[in-house]
């Protein structure tokens, strides 16, 4: 779902732009979302996450501190979208695979310089028409994953939202925590300074996780560990 959120929003992005390249690479964005669509498990999964949320939050309704105007809204959102993923026959996007574009761009990217017009006439067609005309069928083409891209926007959005942040120190550039089987995390965050020199990379296993900050000096070498103590939040999500 974090590879088909991002996608998505490269897709809006580059939909809307009114220049070529852009618009070549919203062309590209759609047979990269079409990548994952075309197995229909990706639906599935994603009404199955759907579900989990759904009676997460009708059991909330039965606390007594609870804003019941926003989860009731909520509660509807999930609902509505569960619903729409369900109407859905098939594949998500499975009407675009006859889609002489798309097919031609895909069968282009394989080969070095395929961003060049001059070896598909009709490509070279479609991309030479007027920045409206090219937006008007990309946002057509694209809004068959409206649906999709609602549920997962709204899915990630509900993770995301139930971490609790905690300062930590990772001692020479490392950090170790085990993890609460009982509960189901879902996503590790982890938030630095803006402008830092360092970053974060997470390993994460069944009962624990560890993240080791790293630098580099140029990009010709691989980054070291900091040996130096570093102080970061980490949010742990857990819906």
């Amino acid at each position: 779902m974090i590879r088909l959120d991002l996608l998505f929003d490269q897709l809006t992005y580059f939909s809307k732009a009114k220049n070529i390249w852009d618009n070549t690479n919203a062309i590209n964005v759609i047979n990269d979302i079409m990548a994952f669509t075309n197995r229909t498990d990706i639906k599935s999964e994603v009404i199955k996450e759907l579900e989990r949320q759904q009676n997460i939050v009708q059991a909330l309704l039965a606390q007594p501190d609870i804003n019941e105007k926003k989860t009731l809204t909520l509660l509807e959102e999930i609902k509505s979208l569960t619903d729409e993923l369900y109407s859905i026959n098939g594949s998500i996007g499975q009407n675009l695979q006859q889609n002489i574009i798309l097919n031609t761009s895909k069968q282009k990217s394989i080969l070095p310089g395929s961003s060049g017009n001059f070896d598909s006439p009709l490509y070279l067609k479609w991309i030479n028409q007027s920045s409206s005309q090219r937006s008007e069928q990309l946002l057509e083409w694209s809004s068959v994953f409206n649906p999709l891209d609602k549920a997962i926007k709204l899915a990630m959005k509900t993770i995301r939202s139930s971490c609790d942040r905690t300062e930590y120190i990772a001692e020479n550039g490392f950090f170790q925590d085990n993890l609460d089987l009982s509960k189901p995390y879902q996503l590790i965050r982890v938030a630095i300074p803006d402008g830092a020199d360092y970053f974060p990379e997470i390993s994460a296993g069944k009962h624990r996780f560890s993240i080791r900050f790293l630098n580099t000096t140029n990009y010709y070498s691989n980054p070291e560990q900091v040996n130096s103590d570093v102080p970061f939040i980490l949010s742990n999500c857990c819906f």
